[in-house]
């Protein structure tokens, strides 16, 4: 597809299929399993997944339509949803992963088809808080799902995925994304280990600042 999206909608079907491969035979075992984020499970990190599709879809159709529609009704819905979905079956939870990522990639096909009216319309990314204006191109929306998938997919903490895995164009063009919210850091060393520790998912191992120092920890972002 020729298009504004075309690259972002093929970086996120690339995410997606690596994702799809990491959930194949994932069992119920390994689902009650802790992931690296404190308090959540191999099975709430991936109801996230879902229900973020789910909410962009929203977003999607805020840009389509105009009309206000958040991605979450409330952040305390939102964390409703993944609680109660957490506790499902293996086979459940990836149905659930794949049926709304699939939802998604054919509304992400509708926004890229919506022309500059859709795709510049302003929109809420994440949960909201109390009074925030809509501050998010439609069109930046893609890249947020493609960052949720890439770094999700390396909080389920399972062996077969890791920062390594990250394609080298989305470790350049998150650091970036990162480095415009929060600054850029003076600390070197494989570009994936420094977004890693960058987005608190590495210890930094091998990484150093530009002085010979240890990185320390991470900024916020």
């Amino acid at each position: 597809m020729i298009g504004p999206l075309s690259q972002d909608l093929a970086d996120l079907r690339d995410a997606t299929r690596r994702l799809s491969l990491t959930l194949e035979g994932l069992d119920d075992v390994v689902v009650r399993r802790p992931s690296l984020l404190p308090g959540w499970s191999v099975g709430h990190v991936l109801t996230h997944l879902a229900r973020n599709a789910d909410g962009l879809l929203r977003l999607v159709d805020w840009a389509l339509t105009g009309v206000p529609t958040p991605m979450y009704d409330s952040p305390e819905a939102r964390e409703r949803d993944i609680e109660a979905g957490a506790g499902r079956t293996a086979s459940a939870l990836v149905s659930d992963v794949h049926d709304s990522a699939e939802g998604l990639s054919a509304a992400f096909e509708r926004l890229s088809a919506g022309g500059p009216s859709a795709l510049d319309r302003l929109v809420i990314f994440g949960p909201g808080r109390p009074g925030q204006e809509p501050d998010s191109p439609a069109r930046t929306v893609v890249f947020g799902r493609i960052r949720e998938v890439e770094i999700h997919h390396v909080d389920l903490g399972l062996d077969s995925f890791g920062p390594s895995g990250w394609p080298e164009t989305f470790v350049e063009r998150t650091l970036m994304f990162i480095h415009a919210r929060s600054g850029a850091v003076d600390v070197v060393g494989d570009p994936a280990d420094v977004l890693a520790w960058r987005l608190g998912r590495g210890p930094g191992t091998g990484l150093h600042r530009v002085d010979g120092s240890g990185p320390g920890a991470p900024p916020a972002w």
